[in-house]
């Protein structure tokens, strides 16, 4: 599963996020405004030098549909720019602010090469100020493969994540106490998709009954191996 962190990167609270994932020995993506990112390039740094892994999401919070396509490129272009000014690897992610997009937007992304980036989990800590809750809505939702979308910092970046930190502190332990991996985007994506086994399973139903009707006994290759094989009849058959 992958934890990731909108509209940063912020002097203090996204430092002390990062320090819980390096206690935990967790990663995660931080998908950051390009403004932001100019404003705090030291703490860019640090995100890359940790090991953790830097999505675009726009420069000053734009919401896509919203505002005329002339306006696209430069949003994305210029913040493409300043994370590679400050050494970010491109892995072509990005997080459309609000989650918000078109068809329009998916097909402008795909002609830049870039990858539109989506949540399966909402933590909910913009609109909820309290930890246990922000903890909550994560751990009872996540499954394998989730993607958890938590913010660093807002828009402004005057919102107090206070919160999300206290909350991330009890996350963290819980996910990997539950055998969870946090991973980046990239790895989650990378990743081969679990097979689904339900036809299997289904024929199987079908599969025992039909040979229990037809005398046969499943056993275990061990047992198998160990029944003596019954004698040629054709080579027994000894001539008068």
């Amino acid at each position: 599963m992958a934890l990731t962190f909108d509209d940063g990167p912020h002097p203090s609270f996204t430092i002390q996020i990062l320090s819980l994932l390096n206690k935990y020995a967790a990663q995660a993506t931080f998908f950051v405004l390009g403004e932001h990112a100019a404003q705090y390039p030291e703490v860019i740094r640090e995100l890359v030098d940790s090991g953790q892994e830097v999505g675009n999401h726009s420069f000053t919070h734009l919401r896509f549909p919203s505002k005329d396509e002339e306006a696209w490129p430069g949003e994305i272009e210029r913040t493409e720019l300043e994370l590679d000014l400050l050494g970010c690897p491109d892995h072509g992610l990005f997080r459309a602010p609000y989650s918000d997009y078109n068809p329009g937007l998916l097909q402008f992304l795909a002609n830049i090469g870039q990858r539109l980036v989506l949540w399966s989990v909402d933590a909910a800590d913009w609109r909820e100020p309290d930890p246990m809750a922000i903890t909550v809505n994560v751990v009872s939702q996540v499954e394998p493969g989730s993607i958890v979308v938590m913010h660093d910092s807002d828009e402004t970046g005057e919102a107090d994540r206070t919160p999300t930190v206290e909350a991330l502190g009890l996350i963290l332990p819980t996910l990997l106490a539950r055998g969870y991996q946090c991973v980046t985007v990239s790895e989650l994506l990378a990743a081969p998709a679990e097979a689904d086994r339900t036809p299997t399973v289904e024929a199987l139903g079908l599969i025992l009954p039909a040979l229990l009707v037809r005398g046969y006994q499943c056993v275990t290759v061990s047992e198998l191996l160990a029944v003596p094989a019954e004698p040629d009849q054709a080579k027994a058959t000894t001539s008068p």
